[in-house]
């Protein structure tokens, strides 16, 4: 491994202006997040807004994830 993490989260998804190439809707976004020796988990997002601002609520939402996680 690059890096010795005992935790991961990850964000991909299509903030906008409009769809995607495959028609994804615009604040069509999934969250990943990895914990060394459990189950990873994902979970899909539907945000509104411009794409600024469905990036600004991805970080957020990962960043709450995150701090659940550490408990």
């Amino acid at each position: 491994a690059l890096y010795d993490a005992d935790l991961a989260v990850s964000t991909t998804g299509t903030a906008g202006p409009g769809p995607d190439a495959r028609g994804v809707p615009a604040g069509t976004v999934w969250l990943g997040l990895a914990r060394r020796g459990a189950r990873t988990t994902t979970h899909r997002l539907q945000l509104e807004g411009e794409r600024a601002q469905v990036r600004a609520q991805v970080v957020d939402a990962a960043l709450a994830e995150l701090a659940r996680a550490l408990g």
